[in-house]
């Protein structure tokens, strides 16, 4: 169940601001890393025979590459978010938080039935029935991606900020910021994103036990090349 929004107004003090950084650092480091390996892991896996096990391992690789790479860019905007002090440069990275969380929404799930098509989420469940014991798990994903698919994601912000619309964008960066806002709005998509990163890392997982034991009983020995497999859990 997606968590409900609530704002307390808190103005972090700055050993907090400090300890916010250090935190988002270690993500940076970490998500920066694990793209490195999928990718690499990407130009390394030769196609099988077999189509299922290429349909399977190409999407997970690739929303592998995209979860990361979204959730890494989130986190470093809202750590220069968090740390700028000059009131332009706060609202700027604010409006182009959200043009970041707004593009990040469309990839994963999309705005309509149309984007959902071509959404990652798609994607996932075209293979999700190999896995029926990951149904429930994902199908509460979907409900709570549809339950916020509602809102508009910052449309007119993402549009001002990409098209450069002087007008609104002065009507914008002139709005009062409030950071815990900015901070649990942004929250809540990267929560979805953790969530999203996690069932597709245990979809993986259970798929790779399943290849290694087939392995290990065709031919007795346990296949290297899940050690390289193993940077997208």
């Amino acid at each position: 169940m997606i968590r409900e929004l609530t704002y307390n107004n808190r103005i972090l003090s700055e050993q907090e601001r400090a300890e916010f950084c250090k935190e988002s650092d270690k993500y940076i480091n970490e998500f920066s890393e694990c793209i490195e390996g999928i990718c690499q892991l990407a130009k390394e896996v030769q196609e099988s025979e077999n189509s299922g096990h290429n349909k399977i391992t190409n999407t997970i690789i690739n929303i592998g590459i995209f979860t990361s790479y979204s959730f890494c860019d989130c986190i470093v905007l809202i750590k220069l978010f968090v740390r700028a002090t000059n009131p332009y440069e706060k609202s700027f990275l604010r409006g182009k938080l959200k043009v970041q969380l707004n593009e990040c929404f469309k990839k994963l799930y999309g705005f309509n039935a149309k984007g959902y098509k071509d959404s990652y989420c798609a994607q996932l469940e075209d293979i999700i029935t190999m896995f029926p014991g990951f149904r429930n798990e994902f199908d509460e994903l979907l409900s709570d991606l549809e339950l916020i698919s509602k809102d508009s994601w910052w449309k007119d912000e993402r549009d001002a900020e990409v098209h450069i619309d002087a007008a609104k964008l002065y009507e914008l960066r002139h709005e009062e910021i409030n950071e815990s806002k900015v901070a649990m709005e942004a929250g809540q998509l990267t929560d979805l994103f953790n969530r999203f990163n996690h069932l597709t890392a245990e979809i993986h997982r259970v798929y790779l036990n399943h290849i290694t034991e087939l392995f290990v009983k065709e031919r007795g020995i346990i296949p290297c090349v899940t050690d390289r497999i193993s940077h997208l859990q």
